[in-house]
């Protein structure tokens, strides 16, 4: 009875997102259902209660500070032309849009995401996928799609949580979370792509989705080996990177496509973020500051922060753009970060109050069956939290007390909590908030492809992907239907959960 008292919450808030209520009012609702249960069946003293918030206050800061920044950064490209410049060299470095899709989902978003965490794969990605002509929507999903490598985000302080906690060898759980992120990338991978391009389309990219997909599957398992587990996503992205700008320069050679306009001022705000967040990362070891206010000022909020205060510097701007690209980014912001608290909070409440145990505890009674349950209890964590931090916190002791319960190895099914939260974090009502919110306000393509997939052909200056084009886009104010970015995204993510379950009773 009481599991399914602390279920409840849960149960509201995906009842009243399908109802299509917005996402805030959801949150309070689910927060004042799991606060009337904390007075009624769960007590608790409100001394715990507060703590617990009060623990979470310089995360939460460090949440709305980045997520300032990244859509501020996101603004900035936009205004000065910097992104426009990106797409059309992206785009045309490719040869088509398949490829560019693919080194966006694989290697982009894996990149920023794993470096900076909290969603800023998502940020970067968007607006990109924006300039190779998807829709706002189609641009939505595809980006959300692309948080493949979220157990390494922010360089993995919530595998780190989830090793502590499930008591497991950390670099061992790295290990074991590459190798069940096969399943995450081929089927996010496939789905991207088939949202991108079509399905047509998408099955004659087969080859080249399996090459991306393995890249980083193989480079994120070998650095998780032989590197160390917090450099994994990171040089994970880069390694696909790598691989499919070479097949395209390849590809250039045979049909003598020459690519030559320089991009390299236009990543120079990326350059300084990347650059700087070594440097706080490196001055952080030093000093030996693992927690508290300076490794907000020190990590990606404060050198997001920093690097938009000098886009216009670092872009060679002329015109000044950071006091309206403020206001704007203002007017967008306080609802994504809204959103994003309120989850938060209800997250910290759900283990706080013990609920979040209670449904642990309930699905473990199961017996072996429970196997194929486990990738849905951490996806709940993490879609209720937008963190894999958070739902580790929630789930990863529960599920490593299980698993000895059941006779099972305990480091298999903590993997498989890691990776299936980090996934369902991406889906979580947050993200899909922030890369709604990015989409529909992202331009398009200075010129908008068709439909069919294109195909590269001769030429000898970087130009659109395609060789035909229709009307040019100035504004990218189309509305996102964030019923079918979450839906869709939320289907993938359930064919990844039944794979692991499979995997899981095939393991024992």
């Amino acid at each position: 009875m009481n599991a399914l008292l602390a279920a409840l919450p849960i149960l509201v808030t995906l009842g009243l997102i399908a109802a299509k209520v917005r996402a805030p009012y959801a949150a309070l609702a689910a927060i004042g259902t799991a606060a009337a249960l904390t007075i009624t069946t769960f007590h608790t003293p409100v001394a715990d209660l507060g703590d617990a918030q009060l623990r979470m206050l310089p995360v939460l800061v460090e949440l709305a500070a980045i997520l300032f920044g990244g859509i501020l950064l996101s603004e900035l490209m936009t205004r000065t032309g910097a992104q426009a410049a990106l797409g059309d060299r992206l785009g045309g470095a490719c040869g088509s849009r398949s490829r560019a899709v693919l080194l966006i989902v694989f290697g982009v978003t894996p990149f920023a995401e794993s470096l900076t965490g909290f969603g800023i794969g998502v940020v970067v990605a968007v607006p990109l996928l924006r300039q190779l002509g998807l829709t706002p929507t189609k641009a939505a999903i595809t980006g959300l799609l692309g948080l493949v490598t979220v157990p390494w985000g922010s360089l993995a302080p919530g595998s780190l949580v989830s090793a502590e906690l499930g008591r497991v060898d950390f670099q061992q759980l790295g290990v074991v979370s590459a190798l069940l992120s096969a399943p995450v990338f081929l089927i996010c991978g496939a789905a991207a792509l088939t949202v991108a391009v079509g399905p047509r389309y998408a099955v004659r990219a087969i080859g080249e989705l399996l090459l991306a997909a393995g890249t980083l599957w193989l480079a994120v398992w070998a650095v998780n080996t032989y590197v160390g587990v917090p450099l994994a996503g990171v040089l994970g992205g880069l390694a696909t990177l790598a691989v499919l700008l070479l097949v395209s320069r390849v590809e250039v050679r045979a049909t003598g496509i020459v690519h030559r306009e320089p991009v390299g001022r236009a990543l120079a705000p990326y350059a300084f973020l990347v650059t700087g967040l070594l440097i706080g990362r490196a001055a952080l070891a030093v000093t030996g500051i693992e927690q508290g206010w300076w490794t907000v000022v020190a990590g990606p909020a404060g050198w997001l922060l920093l690097t938009t205060a000098l886009t216009r510097r670092l872009l060679g701007a002329r015109v000044p753009v950071l006091p309206d690209a403020i206001r704007t980014t203002a007017a967008r912001w306080w609802q994504v970060t809204l959103t994003t608290a309120l989850f938060l909070i209800l997250g910290t409440l759900l283990t706080v109050t013990g609920m979040s145990r209670e449904m642990a505890e309930a699905c473990a009674a199961l017996g072996p069956a429970y196997l194929m349950i486990a990738p849905w209890i951490g996806a709940v964590g993490g879609f209720l939290t937008g963190s894999n931090t958070g739902a580790n916190a929630m789930f990863a002791a529960g599920q490593s007390a299980t698993a000895h319960a059941l006779g099972y190895p305990a480091l298999h099914l903590v993997g498989i909590q890691n990776v299936s939260a980090a996934l369902a974090s991406g889906g979580s009502i947050a993200r899909v908030v922030l890369a709604a919110e990015l989409a529909s306000n992202s331009p398009g393509p200075r010129r908008v492809p068709p439909e069919n997939e294109p195909k590269p052909t001769p030429r000898h200056h970087l130009a659109p992907t395609t060789t035909t084009t229709t009307a040019l886009t100035t504004t990218g104010t189309a509305p996102v239907d964030t019923g079918r970015v979450l839906w869709t995204v939320l289907t993938a993510h359930a064919a990844v959960f039944l794979v692991l379950g499979a995997v899981a009773l095939i393991r024992r």
